[in-house]
């Protein structure tokens, strides 16, 4: 077990994103969705986003963004190749040698939005449940965030994410009504 790897994953992602809580709480979801997730899974899911973090690199150019998953996928593509190239970074200067589980965790990072295979599935519910448990943020545009929210729990792919997502989504329809 890396446990101090982990810890130090975790300190990073605290101190340099603003997204921390978001990272974070996905790794606390996709180990309620798979209760025998590994370590790698649970090292991909805080790391997923990872690249936010970092700057634009010399020449590096940001697909455009729409916020639609359907056609988002150059941006999509780039934002989880990147994070992946940053995780394994970081797993290297925080001493993980372990290859088999560094390409492992690259695969379910650079994949994470995509869906249609068990992991892949387990990974974008765990995202989507951790951004339905924090969305509403005032002063956003209703209607744009009300589409999102709908968006975000249509993607789950299973019962037990939906479950796990339902109480979130009601909420924030709620208060999105008021």
């Amino acid at each position: 077990m890396h446990e101090e790897i982990i810890n130090k994953l975790e300190n990073f992602i605290r101190e340099k994103n603003v997204e921390a809580e978001h990272m974070l709480r996905t790794g606390f979801w996709i180990r309620e969705l798979n209760l025998s997730a590994d370590e790698a899974m649970y090292i991909a899911a805080i790391c997923h986003d990872i690249e936010r973090v970092f700057p634009l690199r010399d020449g590096e150019v940001k697909p455009p963004k729409t916020g639609d998953d359907n056609l988002d996928g150059e941006y999509l593509a780039w934002h989880g190749k990147r994070s992946a190239e940053f995780t394994e970074k970081l797993l290297r200067e925080y001493g993980f040698d372990d290859e088999v589980a560094i390409k492992k965790i690259k695969t379910l990072i650079a994949e994470h939005n995509l869906g249609g295979t068990i992991k892949r599935d387990l990974m974008r519910d765990a995202d989507s449940i951790s951004l339905l448990e924090k969305f509403y943020k005032e002063g956003e545009n209703r209607k744009e965030l009300e589409e999102k929210i709908i968006s975000e729990f249509k993607r789950l792919s299973c019962e037990k994410a939906r479950e796990l997502a339902r109480p979130f989504y009601n909420s924030v329809i709620k208060n999105l009504k008021m």
